[in-house]
């Protein structure tokens, strides 16, 4: 086991644990990243959904296969050679008769992020790919939401794009929308394709 896999689980453990202590998370489902640690490539995502919380595993809903097809296409790599995760590690919903998804709430936010930067630490990406503006503002609070654009933070490669969900409830500009994600992709294969 590597030493990176160590503090991963570690860190779960270590979450798990802070979840079990708080009512409103003790009973919840989490769902943690997945794929290599040290990873060239980490895929955040906002939170997990439905499909994602049944199974366990993070981007495998509609809207997270749409994207998985797109990244593998584009990037030329399969999906277990990414590291792929959240911000929130439980599906946020609304009690309703068949529970819907919502977004976070602001101290969800503030009690995963927290986790999130230890899970980057162990993963050492040299870029991250945040999808959405939760997973973006997480890694990067203070610079504007610009999708397709390079920034760095804290010495790490960050490239926003459109959240999935985003893209597929446009069904109007979804061929516009889905050639921008493509080119965004482009532009981190480039940049992966460019490590020493």
């Amino acid at each position: 086991m590597s030493e990176e896999k160590s503090k991963l689980d570690k860190l779960r453990d270590g979450l798990l644990k802070a979840m079990r202590g708080r009512a409103d998370y003790k009973y919840s489902l989490p769902v943690f990243g997945e794929g290599p640690s040290p990873c060239a490539l980490m895929v955040i995502g906002e939170a997990p959904g439905r499909e994602e919380t049944r199974l366990g595993k993070p981007f495998v809903g509609r809207a997270g296969k749409f994207f998985i097809a797109i990244l593998e296409e584009v990037l030329g790599v399969k999906r277990d050679a990414v590291y792929i995760t959240n911000v929130l590690k439980i599906w946020p919903n609304i009690e309703t008769k068949r529970l819907k998804t919502r977004k976070p709430h602001k101290h969800e936010e503030d009690f995963f992020i927290p986790y999130l930067k230890e899970e980057i630490k162990a993963v050492k990406p040299y870029a991250i790919l945040a999808v959405g503006k939760t997973a973006y503002f997480a890694v990067a609070p203070d610079m504007p939401f610009t999708p397709g654009k390079w920034i760095e933070a804290g010495g790490i490669k960050i490239m926003p794009i459109y959240h999935p969900s985003y893209i597929l409830r446009r069904q109007k500009r979804l061929e516009e929308s889905t050639r921008e994600l493509k080119r965004a992709l482009e532009e981190v294969k480039k940049e992966l394709d460019s490590i020493p």
